[in-house]
């Protein structure tokens, strides 16, 4: 008996091994018909192929097909990605398709067999954290797909082109930011710490951790399994996206509220007339995405008609300014209803990402339209949307690498004279931020508004902006003139020799450096805050390195342990040789903010050596660095500071046959031998915050509104004020009245 139930279970090993392989044969000879598994029938590959499922009564059933189907549809975007698996959360690496409505992916893109999504009925929410970066999901009625994208670019132009394809037949890498004027939602993923109600059915959102959806732009709110059915109502962009509620008559072309219903802020009180608005029950009365009016559903009526588009109307562009596209399908915008319009770029990876948080909340106080990543296609196509502007600003939200990249934009497209530009500092250092008022960090994103408002009641200064520029080192017997002394002194037979061919060669030198044909130099790059040469530059080049090499290793109390020999140099400022002390390097300062807010020159004030530095005087100013203690004791006590001069123009020639590090504004490289020329480029118009100003228009608004209030208050006789008093205070006004009338008869 034991034998033949060993050899009944060895058969039924057997029999199952052998229909498994059968399966694998007949998948492969189908090449023709597309092949379904129901979930968990596919062998080896179900548990990659089973994502996240809704809980819902569908089946999910599992949909292949062979590459020799795929290679015959048009390719919309494809491409690596990280794809979560059911089991333990895990990524792993999976080639993807999109080709039509039908996202396919595989192991790599030589694969045979490719799952298929079926996107017809599928919408897609971003879900990226501190944790899982550039992340997003793809939302099936069946499942869920969590997909990891490389940077939040790619990530963009993933969801982008999802999002396309159920809309447009065709999808073009050129459409940028398509998604901010098709009306579509921009979804992520939320949880929700009050209660919540779903757009779509009504029905409240659970609070577990980022179960819900909501729009980044207008917080519409959503189930994961509404989101597919929700209309295309999001914030207005253009003209043509208001459609038929625009409001039109023989003074011009105006906006209408566009409201949006419940999920209110629990103070929330209703503009006309001002009692509690909202529920924690249900949806309920109306908010205005653009001026912010919060009324019952009773009120709405009385509202007037025409949006006033709230505090931020000077910096808005209203949709109907963007009612045309130029024959680069770019956007243009009219300037006859707007002045003084805000351009937002802002760098999403700058403070460790948190700029994503600052993107989303300035689409939702400003129009979508005028609010770009700078990691997502660069200035340029803000830019080109503002250039017919007589006048804009610009609010770069980044560190000094983010301004530095907009004014060579700016550079570009000749754009200087009619752009304002502010910065928002995002990240570590931001020394230009420092200089300018607006501080070295900027970490919470609601105060934003109160930000807009100090932008626009801010001044305008002139930077001046720097060029360096390279040419190549001396060869023959020019470059002999610059043998050491030490050399002269082997040669010389006697001291008074010695002396006189020292001198000779000297004035050799000046001769040549004063008198010879200017050699035509490369311009390097721009220089807006500080230029350096030797220790400075070393360690932000090494510390760089390193952190590459070694990211938990490499703190910054390494820094002080970086050396740098005595840099070779010949230095002069506006022609004029400088006689340089033995040092370790120098600082050539455009700002009087350093390395992350120190004040390297020292001081404010003019002395009687040196005028007061500023960035508007088109002077220079070169200090020295003796070594890396000198520069971290700065940071901590006000120490001597060593200034060399002040000047228009600053030229460098390196010596020797190694290079020398060289850094601009905290880029750093190793630059060979030869001469650095640093001379004035042009200038470019600031904001920078007055907060005398501030503070003289927040008294004024202060004593305006009492005024208003005592305005407002009735006049009463003696006898009505008496009134309005309770008997004790009645006592006391009387009780003063005596003690007034017995000081008075004294």
């Amino acid at each position: 008996m034991q034998k033949r139930e060993r050899f009944s279970q060895s058969e039924a090993q057997l029999n199952s091994v052998l229909a498994l392989k059968y399966s694998r044969f007949c998948l492969l000879i189908t090449s023709d018909s597309n092949v379904f598994f129901k979930a968990g029938e596919a062998g080896e590959e179900s548990s990659d192929s089973d994502g996240e499922q809704e809980e819902t009564s569908h089946k999910l059933i599992r949909k292949v097909s062979t590459s020799g189907q795929i290679r015959a549809k048009k390719s919309v975007k494809e491409g690596i990605l990280l794809k979560q698996t059911s089991s333990f959360q895990r990524w792993k690496r999976r080639y993807f398709k999109l080709r039509g409505r039908t996202l396919y992916y595989a192991k790599d893109c030589k694969s045979l067999i490719f799952d298929e999504v079926d996107l017809s009925d599928a919408s897609v929410a971003e879900t990226s954290t501190k944790n899982i970066n550039n992340s997003f999901t793809v939302i099936t009625p069946f499942r869920k797909l969590m997909l990891c994208a490389e940077s939040r670019k790619e990530m963009e132009d993933w969801i982008g082109a999802l999002k396309s394809v159920q809309k447009w037949e065709t999808y073009e890498a050129s459409q940028f930011n398509m998604e901010h004027f098709s009306g579509m939602h921009n979804w992520y993923a939320c949880s929700h710490a009050r209660p919540t109600f779903c757009n779509v059915c009504r029905e409240a959102l659970p609070g577990v951790t980022s179960h819900g959806l909501s729009c980044e732009v207008c917080k519409f709110k959503a189930h994961k399994r509404c989101a597919v059915r929700s209309t295309n109502n999001c914030k207005w962009t253009t003209l043509a996206s208001i459609g038929n509620d625009i409001i039109e008559d023989e003074e011009g072309v105006f906006m209408p509220h566009q409201w949006l219903e419940g999920n209110l802020p629990v103070s929330a009180k209703c503009v006309v007339c001002d009692k509690n608005c909202g529920s924690v029950r249900r949806l309920q009365d109306w908010r205005c995405l653009w001026c912010k009016a919060i009324v019952h559903n009773s009120c709405k009526e009385q509202m007037g008609k025409v949006c006033p588009l709230g505090q931020c109307r000077v910096s808005i562009i209203p949709p109907t300014a963007l009612n045309s596209i130029d024959s680069d399908g770019f956007w243009k915008a009219t300037s006859a209803s707007c002045t003084s319009p805000l351009l937002v770029l802002v760098n999403s990876k700058s403070g460790d990402n948190q700029g994503v948080k600052f993107l989303r909340k300035f689409k939702q106080l400003l129009n979508p339209a005028q609010v770009f990543d700078l990691m997502n296609g660069g200035p340029e196509l803000g830019l080109r949307l503002f250039q017919k502007f007589v006048t804009f600003r610009i609010l770069v939200c980044g560190g000094d690498g983010s301004v530095g990249w907009v004014l060579s934009e700016l550079d570009k497209l000749n754009l200087h004279k009619q752009c304002q530009l502010g910065v928002l500092p995002l990240g570590t250092g931001n020394d230009l931020a420092r200089v300018l008022g607006w501080g070295g960090l900027c970490d919470d994103d609601a105060q934003l508004l109160q930000i807009l408002e100090k932008l626009e009641r801010a001044t305008t200064k002139m930077l001046d902006r720097s060029s360096p520029s390279e040419s190549g080192g001396e060869s023959g017997s020019e470059g002999k003139t610059y043998r050491s002394k030490e050399q002269l002194m082997l040669r010389a037979n006697s001291l008074k020799k010695a002396l006189r061919q020292i001198i000779e060669q000297a004035e050799k030198g000046i001769s040549y450096y004063m008198l010879s044909v200017r050699r035509q130099c490369s311009e390097k790059c721009v220089m807006n805050n500080y230029f350096g040469i030797g220790l400075d530059a070393k360690i932000s080049l090494e510390f760089n390195n390193k952190r590459d090499e070694h990211p938990k290793k490499c703190r910054y109390d390494h820094l002080f342990s970086i050396h740098h020999k005595h840099i070779s140099t010949f230095f002069f400022c506006d022609g004029v040789p400088m006689s340089l002390p033995s040092l370790q390097g120098l600082a050539v300062l455009n700002i009087p903010s350093y390395a992350g807010g120190i004040n390297f020159w020292g001081g404010t004030k003019e002395d009687n050596n040196f005028g007061a530095p500023s960035f508007d005087d088109k002077k220079l100013e070169v200090v020295a660095v003796f070594g890396s203690m000198q520069m971290a004791m700065s940071r901590v006590i006000n120490l001597q500071h060593h200034r060399i001069a002040q000047c228009r123009q600053v030229k460098i020639t390196i010596l020797g046959e190694e290079g020398v590090p060289v850094q601009v504004d905290g880029e750093a490289w190793i630059q060979p031998p030869g001469i650095v020329k640093i001379v004035h480029k042009n200038r470019a118009q600031m904001l920078t915050r007055d907060r005398a100003f501030e503070s003289t228009l927040k008294s004024w608004e202060d004593k305006r509104k009492i005024d208003s209030y005592r305005a407002s208050r009735p006049r009463l006789n003696s006898q009505q004020s008496m009134e309005y008093l309770t008997e004790e205070e009645c006592a006391q006004v009387q009780q003063l009245g005596i003690v007034a009338d017995t000081l008075i008869s004294k």
